[in-house]
């Protein structure tokens, strides 16, 4: 499978903010829902935040945007899963370019009550504005392919900069087909949250010339193999059904794995954030974004924008139509206010 090579535009970074937590979070208290495991263990599954027959739906939206690229896939002949047969995505699936971030599925994924209604508790308010962040469309591929290299390898890291070392954001994947064992999804390393700062301080000296305030890094070797082997951390893979939303605390390693059975995996990558939150100058970067069919990295507040002008010409497709949003989709977006 092509890889793409993730060059982001870099508006300037805000200074990093004040540790901050969710509305009632605390770390012995006991909510008698999904929070307990989250802020426990780093993430957590909420079963039938939307219902599956609209994760069906928008599953074959997915399979839609891989076909109108005329490249040869077609959802119903396994013999066009090939890799040179898709556009190009990065590791684990991850769709990021063709303006994949501001599709219609997608907005209508991020407008469902239900999942809205998991990040209000979350942050304690239901004032929020959402990632327009990637997709994962993952169609199983030869893991003997020479030309598939490099696709089933692990690439464990954060989505957060070494730099915060507080509580900072909750990730999320809105589920569209179930990922059993094989079917691919989120791999998370057991027990790494609580270790988040410790391990940045016990390789310090690899940091060069200090840690960058972008909310991503990539573990070395050194440090997965003293968080498995002298902490004890082990990989899980989260299983989960079509209309389940999974979660995460970026601080918990963790990565994409791509199906190894036969069946294609499909999910939208999604994250709210207390609208409050947000500078005046980076809510208009927000609006920008649709205007202009951007796709967003995770952080709703603290966003990268994906740079569009190095997609590949491996397509015919045009971009998106600009996103019809309802009410409340306008208010999550950043384009009407609360």
């Amino acid at each position: 499978m092509p890889v793409a090579v993730q060059v982001v535009s870099s508006p300037p970074v805000s200074p990093t903010p004040a540790p901050y937590k969710p509305g009632e979070y605390s770390p012995e208290a006991a909510y008698g829902d999904f929070r307990d495991q989250l802020f426990k263990d780093g993430w957590a599954v909420v079963p039938k935040a939307f219902s599956e027959e609209n994760a069906k739906a928008y599953a074959s939206k997915g399979h839609d945007f891989l076909e109108s690229h005329n490249l040869g896939y077609d959802r119903n002949d396994p013999l066009t899963f090939q890799a040179h047969l898709l556009p190009t995505v990065s590791r684990g699936g991850l769709v990021n370019l063709y303006g994949v971030g501001q599709e219609q599925f997608a907005w209508d994924v991020r407008q469902e009550q239900g999942i809205i209604d998991v990040f209000s508790k979350i942050w304690g308010t239901e004032e929020l504005l959402v990632s327009m962040d990637a997709v994962n469309l993952s169609v199983p591929l030869s893991q003997t392919d020479p030309k598939n290299a490099g696709v089933f390898e692990p690439w464990a890291h954060t989505d957060q900069s070494p730099n915060r070392q507080f509580f900072h954001c909750i990730q999320g994947i809105a589920n569209l087909a179930p990922n059993g064992p094989d079917d691919g999804g989120l791999m998370v390393l057991q027990g790494s949250k609580e270790l988040f700062n410790e391990v940045f301080e016990k390789f310090d000296h690899q940091k060069g010339e200090g840690w960058t305030d972008i909310d991503s890094y990539h573990h070395t070797p050194e440090m997965l193999d003293w968080l498995v082997n002298e902490k004890g951390c082990v990989w899980h893979k989260v299983c989960a059904d079509a209309g389940d939303l999974i979660l995460w605390d970026s601080r918990t390693v963790h990565y994409g794995a791509p199906p190894v059975g036969q069946k294609a995996r499909t999910a939208v990558y999604i994250c709210y954030k207390p609208a409050a939150l947000i500078t005046p100058e980076r809510l208009a970067l927000r609006v920008e974004c649709i205007e202009k069919l951007w796709t967003t990295t995770h952080d709703p507040i603290l966003f990268r924008v994906i740079d569009e002008k190095n997609t590949p010409s491996d397509s015919i497709r045009p971009y998106p139509a600009k996103p019809v949003l309802s009410a409340r989709g306008r208010q999550l977006a950043g384009i009407d206010a609360y």
